[in-house]
């Protein structure tokens, strides 16, 4: 990674401006190492379980022990061995998993060690990386500081109960991508339900924000450059979807297929600025609190709307953008099927939990146990398929060094375009803006229950099945779609039925049929 001045004058902000903590206690004292590997050797041999030899790996937060046992036996078996002796001990954060090599159980240290994002940013592991977008999100066993790259994520979800960590672990992932990325490498929009998460983010709108078109001005630029309504979400996600479009056009005329290859082109001078390529930044989507924009079950029509028009481009976005730089964070404290369900799981493959309150909310989140024994207060486990990692999360401080990285990068002026204006997406309009609802078509009942039996959003089975032509099979769709019963166009591909059953669609229907 290029760090430093670069050829526009902005300065990447030094670590200087990060607080250094005292390094007391980093390490795990040797008596309290022997006192547990002697208790966790009795505890197995209680249980008939010979073992050869046990290592200690430490921690942060919490050490794995290695155990090596005299001969093959189940995980399952020392883990409920475990189990009785972390309750006759009192042992917290408690967890047995099969290693390559031997069984690890992690048990929490007596006396926490806070890890500081500056020791994380400083490391080489971060400082070295060639991730397009690197993330230093913290330190595992053997203090170890753990990176993965954004861009190869591509998607990632974060969930957890209140006070366990996510708005710290956000803003340590937002920090890593400031500390890292130029500003014309990359945009972000923010998206708070809460209004006050992602406020502090405010300044730096002319470096590393997009935003819709008159969506800020000079004056009221800290109030509207979160997103932070629901009507605005929606029009934000929709435009983020045309832009993602507009650049697989440009990818598909260029001859590349993702855009670190479009990027070296066009700075090799290889595509021309005057048919339209341009260089194209990063853009990372935070979304804080989802299901506070998904979850409206008492809410009006065009609220419930709007709700299913979010995930629809949620999932469009995560289906479809990584090829085209656009990666989505989704952050929520309720953890269940409604919220995480079965499409969202399958486009957000990387996923950090931290601490829930059941063995259930766990599975929601990561498909296994485990979340539910974690310490909280950073402790997370980060999961990029089948296996989880225990890390714990680097801390940073919100209103002190956050707020100095934010002022440190909103004071720079300078004469690059990437930092003198807002990016700017493409205007989008209200699809029913452009559909009279209030002239609906005779068949517009009957096709709405058509496709939500079928479940299958297709303008050519409309045709078939009512026995009418193209153009008024395109006007009734595109109500459909004003009306949220069907997504937006997907190319040649179906759209996607927005409506689960016949009885969530008839209220829809009454509320429009009686217009």
């Amino acid at each position: 990674m290029e760090k430093g001045i670069t050829s526009t004058g902005y300065q990447l902000p030094p670590l200087e401006l990060l607080n250094e903590y005292a390094a007391d206690g980093n390490v795990v004292p040797e008596e309290e190492i022997a006192g547990k590997i002697d208790a966790v050797r009795n505890a197995l041999g209680n249980g008939k379980v010979q073992v050869k030899d046990i290592k200690a790996v430490p921690g942060p937060a919490v050490t794995l022990y290695k155990v090596y046992p005299e001969r093959k036996v189940s995980c399952s078996k020392i883990r409920v061995l475990m189990t009785e002796i972390a309750l006759d001990l009192h042992w917290k954060g408690v967890r047995v998993i099969a290693l390559e090599d031997s069984i690890g159980i992690e048990i929490a240290n007596e006396h926490r060690t806070l890890v500081p994002i500056r020791s994380v940013l400083s490391d080489g592991a971060f400082r070295n990386s060639n991730a397009e977008l690197p993330v230093a999100i913290g330190q595992t066993f053997g203090n170890k500081v753990k990176v993965f790259d954004l861009a190869k994520a591509p998607h990632l979800l974060i969930a957890g109960a209140t006070k366990q960590g996510k708005s710290v672990g956000i803003n340590v992932i937002i920090t890593s991508l400031l500390y890292s990325k130029h500003p014309s490498e990359l945009k972000f929009v923010f998206i708070d339900p809460k209004l006050v998460a992602f406020s502090v983010y405010a300044r730096l709108l002319k470096h590393y924000l997009a935003v819709l078109p008159g969506a800020c001005s000079e004056e009221d630029e800290q109030e509207n450059v979160i997103v932070k309504t629901q009507k605005d979400a929606d029009r934000i996600l929709r435009s983020l979807c045309i832009e993602m479009d507009q650049r697989y056009e440009l990818l598909s005329k260029a001859g590349v297929n993702n855009i670190r290859l479009y990027n070296e082109k066009f700075k090799s001078r290889c595509l021309d600025p005057e048919i339209g390529h341009r260089f194209l930044p990063y853009l990372v989507v935070v979304v804080d609190e989802y299901a506070d924009f998904t979850m409206s079950p008492w809410g009006d029509h065009e609220t419930k709307t709007a709700s299913r028009s979010i995930t629809n481009s949620i999932v469009r976005l995560a289906q479809k953008g990584r090829a085209a730089g656009l990666h989505v964070i989704l952050t929520t404290q309720r953890p269940s099927v409604g919220v995480i369900s079965g499409v969202i799981k399958s486009n957000f493959p990387m996923r950090i939990a931290f601490r829930v309150a059941s063995r259930t909310d766990s599975w929601a989140i990561l498909d296994s146990p485990g979340a539910e024994k974690l310490i909280g207060s950073g402790d997370m486990l980060l999961s990029a398929g089948i296996d989880s990692e225990r890390i714990q999360c680097a801390f940073v401080d919100i209103d002190d060094e956050i707020e100095g990285i934010t002022r440190y990068i909103g004071e720079q002026k300078g004469d690059g375009k990437c930092y003198t204006s807002p990016y700017y997406l493409p205007p989008v309009e209200d699809v029913a803006s452009n559909v009279d609802v209030h002239s609906l078509d005779e068949r517009f009942e009957e096709a709405a229950r058509m496709l939500v039996t079928t479940q299958r959003g297709s303008t050519s089975d409309l045709q078939r099945k009512l026995g009418i032509g193209y153009a008024k099979a395109g006007l009734i769709m595109d109500q459909l779609e004003a009306a949220g019963i069907v997504g937006c166009p997907e190319g040649s591909k179906p759209r996607q039925v927005l409506v689960p059953d016949l009885n969530t669609l008839q209220p829809i229907l009454d509320a429009f049929l009686k217009r």
